[in-house]
Protein backbone atom coordinates (compact mmCIF):
# COMPACT_ATOMS: atom_id res chain seq x y z
CA UNK A 1 0.00 0.00 0.00
CA UNK A 2 3.01 2.00 0.85
CA UNK A 3 5.02 1.63 -1.99
CA UNK A 4 1.58 2.15 -4.08
CA UNK A 5 0.29 5.45 -2.52
CA UNK A 6 4.07 6.75 -3.01
CA UNK A 7 4.37 6.03 -6.65
CA UNK A 8 0.82 7.28 -7.56
CA UNK A 9 2.10 10.61 -5.51
CA UNK A 10 5.29 10.85 -7.86
CA UNK A 11 3.23 10.74 -11.01
CA UNK A 12 1.30 13.51 -9.32
CA UNK A 13 3.89 15.20 -8.84
CA UNK A 14 5.64 15.03 -11.80
CA UNK A 15 2.34 16.03 -13.59
CA UNK A 16 1.87 18.81 -11.87
CA UNK A 17 2.25 22.55 -13.10
CA UNK A 18 3.44 25.34 -11.91
CA UNK A 19 0.25 28.46 -11.11
CA UNK A 20 -0.87 29.09 -14.28
CA UNK A 21 -4.63 30.10 -14.11
CA UNK A 22 -6.79 32.90 -12.19
CA UNK A 23 -8.09 29.81 -10.65
CA UNK A 24 -5.08 28.44 -9.00
CA UNK A 25 -3.96 32.59 -8.71
CA UNK A 26 -6.19 33.45 -6.52
CA UNK A 27 -5.66 30.69 -3.99
CA UNK A 28 -1.61 31.53 -4.56
CA UNK A 29 -2.25 35.04 -4.09
CA UNK A 30 -4.55 34.63 -0.66
CA UNK A 31 -2.02 32.53 1.24
CA UNK A 32 1.18 34.53 -0.56
CA UNK A 33 -0.55 37.68 0.66
CA UNK A 34 -1.25 35.95 4.59
CA UNK A 35 2.10 34.58 5.13
CA UNK A 36 4.88 37.26 3.30
CA UNK A 37 1.77 40.22 4.49
CA UNK A 38 -0.03 39.29 6.97
CA UNK A 39 -3.05 40.80 5.28
CA UNK A 40 -5.98 39.44 3.31
CA UNK A 41 -5.60 42.14 0.79
CA UNK A 42 -3.76 40.91 -2.63
CA UNK A 43 -2.71 44.38 -3.82
CA UNK A 44 0.43 43.03 -4.41
CA UNK A 45 -0.65 39.45 -5.82
CA UNK A 46 -3.32 40.63 -7.86
CA UNK A 47 -1.48 39.76 -11.23
CA UNK A 48 -1.67 36.15 -10.34
CA UNK A 49 -5.73 36.40 -10.48
CA UNK A 50 -5.48 37.64 -13.97
CA UNK A 51 -8.01 40.13 -12.62
CA UNK A 52 -11.10 37.23 -13.59
CA UNK A 53 -11.23 35.70 -10.06
CA UNK A 54 -11.04 38.21 -7.78
CA UNK A 55 -12.81 41.13 -5.42
CA UNK A 56 -12.63 44.32 -4.88
CA UNK A 57 -14.03 46.90 -2.16
CA UNK A 58 -12.52 50.26 -1.35
CA UNK A 59 -10.15 49.96 -3.70
CA UNK A 60 -8.28 47.28 -2.65
CA UNK A 61 -8.21 43.76 -3.93
CA UNK A 62 -8.91 40.74 -3.10
CA UNK A 63 -9.39 36.81 -3.77
CA UNK A 64 -12.96 35.72 -4.38
CA UNK A 65 -12.10 32.49 -3.24
CA UNK A 66 -13.22 31.16 0.11
CA UNK A 67 -10.24 30.68 2.48
CA UNK A 68 -10.30 27.08 3.31
CA UNK A 69 -7.45 25.82 0.59
CA UNK A 70 -5.84 29.07 1.15
CA UNK A 71 -5.30 28.08 4.78
CA UNK A 72 -4.33 24.67 4.26
CA UNK A 73 -1.66 26.00 1.73
CA UNK A 74 0.21 27.64 4.31
CA UNK A 75 2.42 24.74 5.53
CA UNK A 76 3.64 24.19 1.96
CA UNK A 77 4.19 28.18 1.16
CA UNK A 78 6.07 28.03 4.47
CA UNK A 79 8.04 25.18 3.20
CA UNK A 80 9.26 27.05 0.50
CA UNK A 81 10.09 30.09 2.44
CA UNK A 82 12.61 27.50 4.91
CA UNK A 83 13.62 25.86 1.47
CA UNK A 84 14.69 29.78 1.05
CA UNK A 85 16.23 30.57 3.78
CA UNK A 86 18.05 27.75 3.93
CA UNK A 87 19.41 28.62 0.97
CA UNK A 88 17.80 25.63 -0.58
CA UNK A 89 15.84 27.01 -3.43
CA UNK A 90 18.65 26.75 -5.92
CA UNK A 91 16.82 23.03 -5.84
CA UNK A 92 13.97 24.64 -7.96
CA UNK A 93 14.58 25.72 -11.66
CA UNK A 94 11.53 28.30 -10.83
CA UNK A 95 11.26 31.64 -8.90
CA UNK A 96 9.38 31.91 -6.53
CA UNK A 97 9.93 28.16 -5.41
CA UNK A 98 6.84 28.63 -3.51
CA UNK A 99 4.75 28.05 -6.30
CA UNK A 100 6.08 24.45 -6.49
CA UNK A 101 5.99 23.86 -2.97
CA UNK A 102 2.07 24.82 -2.68
CA UNK A 103 1.37 21.85 -5.93
CA UNK A 104 2.21 19.19 -2.81
CA UNK A 105 -0.84 20.09 -0.68
CA UNK A 106 -3.42 18.34 -3.95
CA UNK A 107 -0.87 16.51 -4.14
CA UNK A 108 -1.26 14.72 -0.69
CA UNK A 109 -5.14 15.16 -1.09
CA UNK A 110 -5.41 13.30 -4.48
CA UNK A 111 -3.38 10.27 -2.82
CA UNK A 112 -5.55 10.39 0.48
CA UNK A 113 -8.77 10.18 -1.49
CA UNK A 114 -7.01 6.95 -3.18
CA UNK A 115 -6.40 5.64 0.41
CA UNK A 116 -10.08 6.73 1.85
CA UNK A 117 -11.47 4.87 -1.44
CA UNK A 118 -9.39 2.03 -0.56
CA UNK A 119 -10.54 1.85 3.39
CA UNK A 120 -14.19 1.97 1.92
CA UNK A 121 -13.90 -0.65 -0.24
CA UNK A 122 -12.89 -2.84 2.88
CA UNK A 123 -15.36 -1.68 4.97
CA UNK A 124 -17.72 -3.57 2.07
CA UNK A 125 -16.09 -6.24 2.47
CA UNK A 126 -13.43 -6.37 -0.68
CA UNK A 127 -10.13 -8.42 -0.11
CA UNK A 128 -7.41 -6.41 0.96
CA UNK A 129 -6.34 -7.34 -2.93
CA UNK A 130 -9.55 -5.81 -4.82
CA UNK A 131 -9.23 -2.98 -2.68
CA UNK A 132 -5.93 -2.19 -3.79
CA UNK A 133 -6.96 -2.74 -7.26
CA UNK A 134 -9.96 -0.67 -7.32
CA UNK A 135 -8.11 2.07 -5.61
CA UNK A 136 -5.49 2.51 -8.44
CA UNK A 137 -8.59 2.47 -10.75
CA UNK A 138 -9.89 5.36 -9.14
CA UNK A 139 -6.19 7.07 -8.59
CA UNK A 140 -5.77 6.99 -12.47
CA UNK A 141 -8.95 6.55 -14.64
CA UNK A 142 -10.61 10.06 -12.66
CA UNK A 143 -10.33 13.33 -12.74
CA UNK A 144 -8.82 12.78 -9.66
CA UNK A 145 -5.40 13.08 -11.62
CA UNK A 146 -6.03 16.38 -13.08
CA UNK A 147 -7.61 17.92 -9.67
CA UNK A 148 -3.92 16.83 -7.71
CA UNK A 149 -1.61 18.45 -10.07
CA UNK A 150 -2.66 22.18 -10.04
CA UNK A 151 -3.83 24.49 -6.27
CA UNK A 152 -7.82 24.82 -7.43
CA UNK A 153 -10.14 24.18 -4.24
CA UNK A 154 -11.51 20.76 -5.50
CA UNK A 155 -8.93 18.66 -4.32
CA UNK A 156 -9.20 19.49 -0.66
CA UNK A 157 -13.09 19.30 -0.97
CA UNK A 158 -12.89 15.56 -2.21
CA UNK A 159 -10.46 14.81 0.36
CA UNK A 160 -11.95 16.14 3.84
CA UNK A 161 -15.64 15.19 2.50
CA UNK A 162 -14.74 11.36 1.56
CA UNK A 163 -12.79 11.41 4.98
CA UNK A 164 -15.97 12.84 6.68
CA UNK A 165 -17.86 10.46 5.62
CA UNK A 166 -15.68 7.39 6.10
CA UNK A 167 -15.43 8.69 9.75
CA UNK A 168 -18.98 8.79 9.98
CA UNK A 169 -19.56 4.69 8.68
CA UNK A 170 -17.20 3.42 11.06
CA UNK A 171 -18.48 4.89 13.62
CA UNK A 172 -20.80 3.14 15.63
CA UNK A 173 -22.75 5.62 17.11
CA UNK A 174 -22.89 9.48 17.37
CA UNK A 175 -21.13 9.26 20.90
CA UNK A 176 -18.16 7.79 19.67
CA UNK A 177 -15.15 10.33 18.50
CA UNK A 178 -15.18 9.34 14.90
CA UNK A 179 -18.32 11.37 14.80
CA UNK A 180 -16.91 14.37 16.32
CA UNK A 181 -14.03 13.97 13.52
CA UNK A 182 -16.85 13.74 10.85
CA UNK A 183 -18.47 16.92 12.19
CA UNK A 184 -15.00 19.13 12.16
CA UNK A 185 -13.97 17.10 8.62
CA UNK A 186 -17.45 18.21 7.14
CA UNK A 187 -17.01 21.48 8.76
CA UNK A 188 -14.03 22.31 7.21
CA UNK A 189 -14.79 21.03 3.81
CA UNK A 190 -17.08 23.74 4.00
CA UNK A 191 -15.30 26.61 4.14
CA UNK A 192 -13.23 25.03 1.19
CA UNK A 193 -16.63 24.67 -0.99
CA UNK A 194 -19.12 26.36 0.42
CA UNK A 195 -22.25 23.61 -0.71
CA UNK A 196 -20.40 20.90 1.53
CA UNK A 197 -22.42 22.23 4.21
CA UNK A 198 -25.35 20.74 2.17
CA UNK A 199 -24.19 17.49 3.27
CA UNK A 200 -24.84 17.46 6.68
CA UNK A 201 -29.18 16.60 5.71
CA UNK A 202 -27.70 13.20 4.31
CA UNK A 203 -25.42 12.65 7.18
CA UNK A 204 -28.16 13.21 9.51
CA UNK A 205 -30.70 10.95 7.73
CA UNK A 206 -28.09 7.99 7.72
CA UNK A 207 -27.68 8.33 11.48
CA UNK A 208 -31.13 7.98 12.09
CA UNK A 209 -31.45 4.81 9.80
CA UNK A 210 -29.09 3.13 10.82
CA UNK A 211 -29.91 3.89 14.56
CA UNK A 212 -26.18 5.08 15.33
CA UNK A 213 -28.34 7.94 17.32
CA UNK A 214 -30.49 6.57 20.40
CA UNK A 215 -33.36 9.13 20.69
CA UNK A 216 -34.25 7.69 24.41
CA UNK A 217 -30.69 9.26 25.60
CA UNK A 218 -31.68 12.83 25.94
CA UNK A 219 -28.68 14.18 28.01
CA UNK A 220 -26.44 12.20 25.41
CA UNK A 221 -27.99 13.75 22.74
CA UNK A 222 -28.03 17.10 24.09
CA UNK A 223 -24.19 16.77 24.22
CA UNK A 224 -23.87 15.80 20.55
CA UNK A 225 -25.96 17.94 19.56
CA UNK A 226 -24.26 21.23 21.14
CA UNK A 227 -20.34 19.79 20.72
CA UNK A 228 -21.65 19.63 17.16
CA UNK A 229 -22.70 22.84 16.54
CA UNK A 230 -19.99 24.75 18.55
CA UNK A 231 -17.44 22.92 16.26
CA UNK A 232 -19.55 23.49 13.00
CA UNK A 233 -20.01 27.14 14.37
CA UNK A 234 -16.28 27.36 14.98
CA UNK A 235 -15.14 26.04 11.68
CA UNK A 236 -17.28 28.15 9.73
CA UNK A 237 -16.77 30.88 11.88
CA UNK A 238 -13.13 30.98 10.23
CA UNK A 239 -14.95 32.01 7.11
CA UNK A 240 -16.72 34.92 8.47
CA UNK A 241 -14.33 36.09 10.29
CA UNK A 242 -12.39 36.32 6.78
CA UNK A 243 -14.98 37.89 4.88
CA UNK A 244 -15.67 40.66 7.59
CA UNK A 245 -11.85 41.90 7.40
CA UNK A 246 -11.89 41.62 3.78
CA UNK A 247 -15.16 43.06 2.91
CA UNK A 248 -16.59 44.80 6.41
CA UNK A 249 -19.53 42.76 6.69
CA UNK A 250 -20.76 39.23 7.49
CA UNK A 251 -21.77 37.00 4.56
CA UNK A 252 -21.06 33.86 3.30
CA UNK A 253 -20.21 34.55 -0.25
CA UNK A 254 -16.65 35.78 -0.67
CA UNK A 255 -17.13 35.75 -4.58
CA UNK A 256 -19.91 38.89 -3.81
CA UNK A 257 -17.38 41.63 -4.55
CA UNK A 258 -15.90 40.24 -7.91
CA UNK A 259 -16.78 43.07 -10.82
CA UNK A 260 -16.40 39.96 -13.86
CA UNK A 261 -19.20 37.75 -12.32
CA UNK A 262 -22.40 40.14 -10.96
CA UNK A 263 -24.50 37.04 -10.78
CA UNK A 264 -22.45 35.96 -8.20
CA UNK A 265 -23.65 38.60 -5.84
CA UNK A 266 -26.30 36.28 -4.50
CA UNK A 267 -27.02 32.30 -4.28
CA UNK A 268 -30.47 32.86 -6.09
CA UNK A 269 -28.86 34.47 -9.28
CA UNK A 270 -25.74 32.11 -9.16
CA UNK A 271 -27.63 29.26 -9.35
CA UNK A 272 -30.27 30.57 -12.43
CA UNK A 273 -28.38 28.70 -15.25
CA UNK A 274 -30.11 25.92 -17.34
CA UNK A 275 -30.29 23.09 -15.35
CA UNK A 276 -30.68 20.56 -18.49
CA UNK A 277 -28.35 21.71 -20.29
CA UNK A 278 -25.97 21.94 -17.24
CA UNK A 279 -26.73 18.42 -16.51
CA UNK A 280 -25.67 17.09 -19.86
CA UNK A 281 -22.49 19.17 -19.86
CA UNK A 282 -21.53 17.44 -16.24
CA UNK A 283 -22.64 14.07 -17.39
CA UNK A 284 -22.74 13.09 -20.90
CA UNK A 285 -22.66 16.01 -23.46
CA UNK A 286 -25.13 14.73 -26.33
CA UNK A 287 -25.62 18.74 -26.73
CA UNK A 288 -21.50 19.00 -27.98
CA UNK A 289 -21.04 15.34 -29.23
CA UNK A 290 -17.94 16.39 -31.36
CA UNK A 291 -16.45 16.24 -27.77
CA UNK A 292 -16.74 12.33 -27.81
CA UNK A 293 -14.29 11.74 -30.49
CA UNK A 294 -12.54 14.96 -31.41
CA UNK A 295 -10.20 15.13 -27.97
CA UNK A 296 -8.52 18.30 -28.92
CA UNK A 297 -11.57 20.03 -28.40
CA UNK A 298 -12.54 18.84 -24.77
CA UNK A 299 -9.97 20.61 -23.05
CA UNK A 300 -9.34 23.52 -20.63
CA UNK A 301 -12.93 24.68 -19.72
CA UNK A 302 -14.46 22.36 -22.04
CA UNK A 303 -13.39 19.00 -20.23
CA UNK A 304 -16.42 16.51 -21.44
CA UNK A 305 -18.62 15.02 -18.51
CA UNK A 306 -17.86 12.70 -16.42
CA UNK A 307 -19.13 9.41 -18.18
CA UNK A 308 -17.25 11.28 -21.46
CA UNK A 309 -13.71 11.75 -19.79
CA UNK A 310 -13.77 8.60 -17.46
CA UNK A 311 -16.08 6.17 -19.14
CA UNK A 312 -15.41 3.48 -16.50
CA UNK A 313 -17.85 5.31 -14.35
CA UNK A 314 -20.79 4.03 -16.65
CA UNK A 315 -20.18 0.75 -15.23
CA UNK A 316 -20.38 2.06 -11.52
CA UNK A 317 -23.34 3.92 -12.34
CA UNK A 318 -24.84 0.31 -13.53
CA UNK A 319 -23.14 -0.67 -9.99
CA UNK A 320 -25.36 1.29 -8.05
CA UNK A 321 -28.42 -0.78 -8.56
CA UNK A 322 -26.39 -4.20 -6.92
CA UNK A 323 -25.10 -1.51 -4.33
CA UNK A 324 -28.46 -0.70 -3.63
CA UNK A 325 -29.63 -4.19 -3.06
CA UNK A 326 -26.73 -5.36 -0.26
CA UNK A 327 -26.11 -1.89 1.41
CA UNK A 328 -29.36 0.00 0.97
CA UNK A 329 -28.56 2.69 3.22
CA UNK A 330 -25.29 3.41 2.51
CA UNK A 331 -26.44 3.23 -0.90
CA UNK A 332 -29.17 6.07 -0.25
CA UNK A 333 -26.48 8.45 1.75
CA UNK A 334 -23.78 8.27 -1.80
CA UNK A 335 -26.77 9.13 -3.83
CA UNK A 336 -28.04 11.97 -1.79
CA UNK A 337 -24.25 13.36 -2.16
CA UNK A 338 -24.50 12.86 -5.34
CA UNK A 339 -27.91 14.58 -6.20
CA UNK A 340 -27.05 17.70 -3.85
CA UNK A 341 -23.93 18.77 -5.77
CA UNK A 342 -24.90 17.78 -9.39
CA UNK A 343 -27.92 19.95 -8.55
CA UNK A 344 -26.05 22.76 -7.77
CA UNK A 345 -23.36 22.42 -10.49
CA UNK A 346 -26.02 21.98 -13.06
CA UNK A 347 -27.79 25.28 -11.80
CA UNK A 348 -25.03 27.13 -11.46
CA UNK A 349 -24.59 29.63 -14.25
CA UNK A 350 -21.19 28.82 -15.13
CA UNK A 351 -21.01 24.72 -15.54
CA UNK A 352 -17.55 23.62 -15.51
CA UNK A 353 -17.28 19.34 -14.77
CA UNK A 354 -14.77 20.03 -12.25
CA UNK A 355 -17.24 21.83 -9.99
CA UNK A 356 -18.62 18.40 -9.06
CA UNK A 357 -15.32 16.55 -8.61
CA UNK A 358 -15.97 16.27 -4.89
CA UNK A 359 -18.75 13.44 -5.66
CA UNK A 360 -16.45 11.67 -8.35
CA UNK A 361 -15.33 8.85 -5.13
CA UNK A 362 -18.84 8.34 -4.66
CA UNK A 363 -20.06 7.64 -8.06
CA UNK A 364 -16.97 5.41 -8.39
CA UNK A 365 -17.29 3.10 -5.52
CA UNK A 366 -20.26 1.03 -6.47
CA UNK A 367 -18.35 -0.27 -8.83
CA UNK A 368 -16.82 -3.17 -6.83
CA UNK A 369 -20.53 -4.50 -6.48
CA UNK A 370 -21.00 -4.87 -10.96
CA UNK A 371 -18.00 -6.44 -10.44
CA UNK A 372 -18.55 -8.81 -7.83
CA UNK A 373 -22.20 -9.93 -9.62
CA UNK A 374 -20.16 -10.88 -12.76
CA UNK A 375 -17.23 -12.81 -10.87
CA UNK A 376 -20.53 -14.63 -9.47
CA UNK A 377 -22.33 -15.10 -12.46
CA UNK A 378 -23.15 -18.23 -13.88
CA UNK A 379 -22.22 -17.98 -17.37
CA UNK A 380 -17.98 -17.63 -18.07
CA UNK A 381 -18.16 -16.14 -20.91
CA UNK A 382 -20.39 -13.02 -19.56
CA UNK A 383 -17.93 -12.62 -16.72
CA UNK A 384 -14.55 -12.74 -19.48
CA UNK A 385 -16.25 -10.67 -22.07
CA UNK A 386 -17.41 -7.77 -18.73
CA UNK A 387 -13.85 -8.12 -18.06
CA UNK A 388 -13.02 -7.45 -21.45
CA UNK A 389 -14.96 -4.16 -21.19
CA UNK A 390 -13.50 -3.14 -17.87
CA UNK A 391 -10.31 -3.31 -19.52
CA UNK A 392 -11.05 -1.37 -22.28
CA UNK A 393 -12.68 1.33 -20.30
CA UNK A 394 -10.27 1.70 -18.01
CA UNK A 395 -7.70 2.05 -20.18
CA UNK A 396 -9.72 4.39 -22.31
CA UNK A 397 -10.26 6.63 -19.02
CA UNK A 398 -7.00 6.64 -18.25
CA UNK A 399 -5.43 7.84 -21.41
CA UNK A 400 -8.68 10.51 -21.27
CA UNK A 401 -8.14 11.43 -18.22
CA UNK A 402 -4.21 12.33 -19.18
CA UNK A 403 -5.27 14.12 -22.33
CA UNK A 404 -7.27 16.59 -20.37
CA UNK A 405 -4.86 16.64 -17.31
CA UNK A 406 -1.58 17.38 -19.58
CA UNK A 407 -3.77 20.08 -22.10
CA UNK A 408 -5.12 22.16 -19.94
CA UNK A 409 -4.47 25.90 -19.57
CA UNK A 410 -0.66 26.78 -20.36
CA UNK A 411 -0.38 22.76 -20.12
CA UNK A 412 1.05 21.14 -23.41
CA UNK A 413 0.57 17.69 -24.23
CA UNK A 414 4.52 17.61 -25.35
CA UNK A 415 5.37 18.25 -22.59
CA UNK A 416 4.13 15.00 -20.71
CA UNK A 417 5.62 15.29 -17.10
CA UNK A 418 6.59 19.20 -16.50
CA UNK A 419 7.96 18.94 -12.96
CA UNK A 420 10.62 16.18 -13.42
CA UNK A 421 12.67 19.47 -13.56
CA UNK A 422 11.21 19.51 -9.65
CA UNK A 423 11.58 16.16 -8.07
CA UNK A 424 14.57 17.58 -5.96
CA UNK A 425 11.83 19.99 -4.11
CA UNK A 426 9.66 16.21 -3.58
CA UNK A 427 12.30 14.72 -2.30
CA UNK A 428 13.48 17.25 -0.25
CA UNK A 429 10.01 17.30 1.06
CA UNK A 430 10.01 13.70 1.90
CA UNK A 431 13.45 13.69 3.67
CA UNK A 432 11.65 16.73 5.88
CA UNK A 433 8.40 14.54 6.71
CA UNK A 434 10.85 11.61 7.57
CA UNK A 435 12.93 14.24 10.04
CA UNK A 436 9.97 15.48 11.46
CA UNK A 437 8.10 11.53 11.90
CA UNK A 438 11.66 10.63 13.55
CA UNK A 439 12.29 13.73 15.75
CA UNK A 440 8.30 13.51 16.73
CA UNK A 441 8.89 9.09 17.72
CA UNK A 442 11.92 10.56 20.05
CA UNK A 443 10.01 12.75 21.80
CA UNK A 444 7.15 10.84 22.60
CA UNK A 445 9.92 8.03 23.49
CA UNK A 446 11.35 10.72 26.07
CA UNK A 447 8.10 12.04 27.08
CA UNK A 448 7.25 8.08 28.00
CA UNK A 449 10.39 7.17 29.53
CA UNK A 450 10.40 10.15 31.81
CA UNK A 451 6.97 8.80 33.42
Amino acid sequence: MLVTLLLISIYYYLSSCYINTSNDGSHYALVSAIVNKHTVIINDYVKYTGKVDYAVKNGQFYSDRLPGNALLMIPFFAFGNLLELMHLDILSNHIPIQEVTVILLPNICGVLGILFVFLFCKWFNCSYQKSLFFAVIYGLCTLNVQESTHVFSHAPSMCFVLMAFYFLVISPSVYHKYFYVFVFLLAYATIVELQNCLLFLPAAIYSIQTKKINFKLLKANIKVVVLSTLIFFTTLSILLLYNYIAFGEITLKSNKFNPEFPEEQSFLTSLSGNFWQGLDFLFTNFLNREFWFHLELGVQNNIPGLFVTSPILILSFLGMIVFFKKYTKEALMFLSIILINVFIGAFHKTVLTRHIFTITPFLFLPIIFLVNYFREFKSKISYYAFCLLFVFLAGFSCYRVFYVTHTYWGRDISNILPFTKEFKIYLAFLVFVMLLFYFGLRLRSNKLKKQ
